[in-house]
């Protein structure tokens, strides 16, 4: 997309000691990582593309493709159509580091090496390189994965040349306990950018769990909203039955035929909320109710789940519909409760960049190279401003770049 260069997307803690107990954790020893990055730029800057890649690349090692013919996802950068991209990402599952390299376009995977560390060296896990057409690729495993032969082999026979060896066990029934257990991690605990559960599905949800109905209910209520209640209802709709379309549909006389002996009832599930006020209560169906009270709710139906266990949700945008101090306290909520789950969102919102809980190291910015048209990546931590110098200051008034560049604001007429 608008990337031509190789850019990097660092989660690696600096010796900065702000909210270093809240904002980072400890993977192994010696080894912090921060918990939230906040991308900050101009539009069409690359902030989105940004969490494309990212996504792109887990979707990568977990989805297979279903025939040979299926193109991969693949959105070169405009001026480099005729070159392969390359991704490559390091992360930890259970203290154990992995580290994994792509390089792919549009019809076939030209490469690909897994690593990883389960004794604290660097070994491989596999590695891949494309040879031809309607060709098995070349596979190796690492001695360490501990393989049987045939499990082996039928990992290599299902490999197409559009889809990653990973996402390959998915599809398949194998006993391979090393690919399981990243394949179970991506699937339960790394998220699609700004996917969330529909309302329904959330009051649907809730109503099953008691303790996460209680803590979203808290939560709004902490936000100021008077919902006391959620809870799931049946509304009744009417619906043509197929002899009536067909009346419609060819303009036939309904003679004597009553209309209504030809509609039929039909139930359908929606959320309804209690608000308390003291003049009385009130109830209003999801659609009546407010975008940001609908908003905040998925936000901590995803909450619930970075605190309870250790989730990586990534937003474009996520202030939206939302009233800013809504959102710092959304912050404050994840960032004093969870543990190692990490929150990756875009943001306009330029005052947060003045919260005392802000370290520079979780600050990032994307900006258009004038010369190359590429999107540049880079922290608020590479410009080694004074501790007392105010972030939001040296932002709003260009220092730091990443912002649009607006001219007069007179028109010649």
């Amino acid at each position: 997309m608008s990337f031509k260069d190789e850019q990097i997307l660092s989660f690696e803690a600096t010796k900065d000691t702000t909210s270093l107990e809240f904002l980072t954790y400890e993977v192994k020893p010696n080894v912090r990582l921060l918990k939230m990055a906040i991308i900050y730029g101009a539009n069409a800057s690359g902030k989105s593309n940004l969490m494309f890649a990212i996504q792109t690349l887990w979707d990568m090692l977990f989805n297979s493709k279903s025939s040979k013919n299926e193109q991969i996802d693949f959105k070169p950068f405009a001026l480099t159509k005729d070159k392969p991209t390359e991704l490559s990402i390091v992360f930890f599952i259970n203290g154990i580091k992995y580290q994994y390299k792509i390089i792919f376009n549009g019809n076939y995977i030209q490469y690909e090496k897994f690593e990883y560390a389960p004794n604290g060296i660097i070994s491989l896990f596999y590695s891949r390189e494309y040879v031809g057409e309607d060709k098995i690729p070349i596979i190796k495993f690492g001695d360490s994965l501990g393989l049987l032969v045939k499990t082996k082999n039928t990992l290599i026979d299902n490999t197409l040349n559009n889809h990653t060896l990973l996402s390959t066990f998915s599809k398949i029934s194998v006993e391979a306990e090393p690919f399981k257990i990243i394949n179970d991690w991506i699937k339960n605990y790394v998220h699609e950018v700004s996917l969330n559960n529909s309302v329904l599905e959330i009051t649907k949800d809730i109503v099953k769990n008691k303790k996460k109905k209680e803590f979203i209910l808290e939560s709004l209520c902490k936000a100021d909203f008077n919902i006391t209640q959620i809870d799931l209802t049946e509304i009744k709709n009417k619906k043509l039955t197929d002899e009536l379309k067909i009346i419609f549909k060819n303009n036939s006389p309904l003679s004597n035929s009553n209309i209504k002996e030809l509609l039929v009832d039909t139930i359908q599930e929606d959320t309804l909320f209690l608000h308390h006020t003291k003049d009385g209560d009130f109830t209003l169906l999801s659609e009546t109710e407010s975008a940001g009270t609908l908003s905040y709710l998925e936000l901590l139906d995803q909450l619930y789940e970075m605190i309870h266990q250790n989730h990586i949700y990534l937003y474009d945008e996520i202030e939206k519909n939302i009233h800013y101090d809504l959102l710092i306290h959304y912050l404050s909520l994840f960032m004093m409760n969870s543990q190692a789950s990490q929150l990756i969102f875009t943001t306009h919102d330029q005052l947060l960049l003045d919260e005392d809980f802000i370290r520079r190291d979780m600050v990032w910015f994307t900006n258009k190279s004038k010369e190359t048209g590429g999107t540049e990546l880079y922290s608020a931590a590479d410009f080694g401003l004074h501790k007392n110098i105010s972030l939001y200051k040296a932002y709003k008034v260009g220092k730091l770049g990443a912002k649009p560049e607006l001219g007069s604001i007179f028109i010649e007429k």
